[in-house]
């Protein structure tokens, strides 16, 4: 009678967990990529022996998208669109996937204003997107299209050395992301950061 209950028992869990996973179905994201503000962590590396202070400022986002193709392989950036040094966001090509754009903290007004390098002799000022970047792809070798969802950490190291960034300056930075059907994502907004 015992044996009878168990396998009773074992039979009813098989059927309630083969009819549970038929009810799952995968989520359903849009296909152009969404991504949201988690963190920015900085990491800081004093000045010490006549080496410049850095600071490099990590940032996390968090992400989903419909058809998970995310990120950028060997393969792709040997092919067009992605070989190219024109077009895309701030037209500087289709390699650059990760868009940062920093806004620096006006010390009178306290508003902040979009901010490229400024001019060093002999170079000239710098260009918007200058701090564009690229991550790798996301989905693994095989591509298939399928919805991801994750955190995607990024590093951008900052020289404090006074002829870009300095010490006690405020920044805060507007991120987006491309994704290999050249769909670009919102875009999000970091907390502020003092460097």
């Amino acid at each position: 009678m015992n044996l009878f209950r168990t396998l009773r028992g074992i039979a009813f869990f098989g059927l309630a967990g083969a009819g549970l996973s038929g009810c799952l179905s995968a989520p359903s994201y849009s296909n152009t990529p969404e991504i949201e503000f988690r963190d920015v962590k900085v990491t800081r590396i004093p000045a010490v022996n006549g080496n410049v202070g850095r600071d490099t400022l990590e940032f996390v986002l968090g992400f989903r998208d419909g058809d998970g193709d995310l990120g950028l392989g060997p393969e792709d950036l040997a092919m067009a669109p992605f070989n190219t040094k024109t077009g895309g966001h701030n037209n500087r090509g289709y390699s650059y996937n990760y868009f940062i754009q920093p806004y620096k903290k006006n010390a009178v007004t306290k508003n902040f204003d979009f901010f490229v390098t400024p001019a060093q002799p002999p170079f000239p000022a710098g260009i918007a997107g200058e701090y564009d970047s690229q991550y790798p792809r996301l989905n693994g070798a095989d591509g298939r299209a399928a919805p991801l969802k994750g955190e995607l950490r990024y590093k951008l190291p900052l020289s404090l050395d006074g002829t870009v960034f300095a010490p006690g300056q405020v920044f805060r930075f507007e991120i987006s992301i491309l994704d290999r059907g050249l769909h670009e994502s919102n875009k999000i907004t970091t907390s502020e950061v003092t460097l």
